[in-house]
């Protein structure tokens, strides 16, 4: 037990612990109003939410304290991406539907969403296709080393278009974004690495909040349930009363809490006027309540976590470890961006959730597992760091 607590990497860890445990209290707060309008009551949510929170921390654990290569076997590989295929195409025609989507499989106490699962098998999967192709990727490019044999790609891309048609777009293009970013990770020097997955994050939030405005327009008659997130984007209060509701929901909870707050469990907006308040906007709810000192503690604990880990790919030279780190930051930061950026109506709203903050199990559990295999990257550069120093000596695991 000592060897596991002293090999953790606590900048990843402590932050977190920190997170979940906010998450539980705010997922319990932010569920009083939800007795109102959609039945149920708050310690439910809050049972669940301490489940999912167990549940996942020990699947970070047990990922933890697996061998690399249990990930990078083929016969695991394989029967993750066919099981994977399977659910896409079982919620597609008989999943569970919210909003429209039909992307979750109902077990009873939880509802799996595998397109949130899909975020980890991607990065475990390009992390071990680039390592495999790594001289073939340092002599003739990302591009030529990739299509060389463009099978691989097959099940990734089949994955991507059953997500795009449950349809779940803000799936997708977190989905893409994170495969994306390895990609280009992959195939740039070095130094360069922490701009480049910089800018291919942030770039695009810029592009979709100018086209939005663009598409607003030209769709702003139509009755389809997403087209009309573009037209409440570009002028939500123009459509109070219909499709902008929301977005003006969350703008009041923001300026009711100022700086400070109303103090926890004196939110207003949750009380019914918030559709989603646990899940999707958990983000506004935590500014009435807590203020602006809430919002930047929860932002500032994700930003420890994801330039940790940024910081952790940087420095391992090895090409399976950096890719999985880059993933994992892409997944994290990306996720954060959509549901901040959707709250505040920078981005049109995607029903993205709040890393370990929001509500639900499948988000929960497929950021701990990347977040575990980080960890463990950690603690394996660490003794490799070590072995290089003169005479010190490091137990094999």
């Amino acid at each position: 037990m000592k060897k596991f607590i002293k090999g953790l990497d606590w900048y990843l860890f402590f932050p977190y612990l920190l997170l979940c445990g906010i998450g539980i209290v705010m997922v319990y707060s932010a569920s009083a109003g939800i007795g109102l309008t959609h039945g149920g009551f708050a310690p439910d949510y809050l049972v669940k939410q301490a489940a999912f929170v167990g549940i996942s921390l020990l699947l970070l654990v047990l990922v933890y304290r697996m061998r690399f290569a249990v990930f990078q076997k083929p016969f695991f590989l394989g029967i993750l991406e066919i099981t994977l295929l399977v659910l896409l195409v079982y919620v597609k025609f008989f999943g569970t539907k919210v909003n429209g989507a039909a992307g979750w499989l109902s077990l009873g106490f939880i509802k799996l969403q595998p397109a949130e699962l899909c975020k980890f098998y991607f990065i475990i999967y390009f992390a071990n296709m680039f390592n495999k192709r790594s001289r073939l990727i340092t002599q003739e490019g990302i591009l030529r080393a990739t299509f060389h044999n463009f099978t691989p790609l097959i099940v990734p891309a089949l994955c991507l278009l059953l997500i795009l048609f449950q349809p779940d777009t803000g799936g997708f293009a977190i989905n893409l974004f994170i495969i994306l970013v390895m990609f280009l990770a992959a195939s740039t020097a070095s130094k360069l690495v922490p701009w480049i997955v910089g800018l291919v994050l942030i770039l695009p939030l810029f592009l979709i909040h100018i086209g939005s405005g663009v598409i607003a327009h030209f769709v702003s008659n139509s009755q389809n349930y997403k087209l009309q997130r573009f037209v409440s984007f570009a002028d939500p209060f123009l459509h109070a009363q219909t499709s902008g509701q929301q977005l003006i929901n969350s703008y009041y909870a923001i300026s009711n809490g100022g700086i400070f707050g109303r103090g926890l469990g004196n939110s207003i907006q949750k009380m019914g006027y918030l559709a989603e308040p646990n899940t999707d906007f958990i983000l506004p709810i935590i500014s009435e309540e807590l203020g602006l000192v809430g919002v930047v503690l929860i932002l500032a604990l994700l930003c420890i976590l994801i330039v940790r880990t940024i910081d952790i790919g940087f420095r391992t030279t090895n090409l399976y470890f950096s890719s999985v780190c880059y993933g994992t930051a892409a997944y994290l930061t990306i996720q954060t961006l959509f549901n901040a950026g959707g709250a505040v109506g920078f981005v049109p709203l995607t029903g993205v959730t709040l890393p370990f903050i929001s509500y639900g199990g499948s988000s929960m559990i497929t950021l701990s597992l990347c977040l575990g295999l980080v960890m463990k990257i950690s603690s394996k550069e660490r003794q490799l760091s070590s072995q290089r120093q003169p005479g010190i000596q490091i137990p094999r695991q």
